[in-house]
């Protein structure tokens, strides 16, 4: 992805000759939980898996972040923590632009469109939130295999969903153990209620 297509910068002043992009292998930790955020990331290539560890001792990865997308926006402005709320981690070769938050800042503000794009971006992110606390309110793992099943259908606009990760990665956006995300859809697949191969998962009913 060009640094200049990026919904963030589109259609903006910034300059992006003066953006600093730094490439990463697979598996390279970038950002430690705890660390303080000083940039804004953009993922211009590859994933960025936000890894936590539970209390009991579980890493599970709390969100995925795809090319396009930005992070350490949330907290620029964060009255009391400017730390990570995990580890952040390279899925695949990736490449990310980092823009510095005291440089951000002056962008935002002299430039209305910029504003305008970091505003909507912040809008998407607190609405995935919501949706997120939707989704660990549902009681049991079929109700959150059908929550996120019917979110996908009205994205992807089709019965059939396309599954962009691994069931291991699907199970950690579920917030359920890997064996009992098998267990259930071969249950609903049984049942009637979907099909499903390694890549999709359809709504039979």
């Amino acid at each position: 992805m060009r640094l200049e297509d990026c919904r963030l910068l589109k259609n903006t002043r910034v300059i992006i000759e003066e953006i600093k992009i730094m490439e990463y292998p697979h598996n390279t930790i970038i950002a430690l939980e705890g660390d303080i955020s000083t940039k804004i990331g953009i993922v211009l290539e590859g994933k960025i898996l936000v890894k936590v560890n539970s209390l009991g001792g579980k890493n599970f990865t709390m969100s995925v972040l795809e090319t396009g997308q930005i992070f350490g926006d949330v907290l620029i402005y964060a009255p009391q923590d400017h730390s990570y709320p995990g580890n952040l981690v390279t899925q695949g070769n990736t490449r990310i632009a980092f823009l510095n938050n005291s440089d951000f800042e002056k962008y935002l503000f002299n430039d209305n469109d910029l504003l305008r794009n970091f505003l909507s971006l912040l809008s998407d992110k607190a609405y995935n939130m919501n949706l997120k606390s939707k989704l660990l309110s549902q009681d049991t793992v079929r109700d959150k295999i059908l929550f996120f099943l019917q979110q996908q259908k009205r994205v992807q606009k089709n019965n059939r969903i396309f599954l962009h990760m691994t069931k291991e990665e699907l199970a950690n956006i579920l917030f359920v153990q890997r064996p009992s995300l098998s267990r259930e859809l071969g249950k609903m697949k049984e049942e009637g209620l979907i099909d499903y191969d390694r890549k999709t998962i359809t709504i039979l009913k």
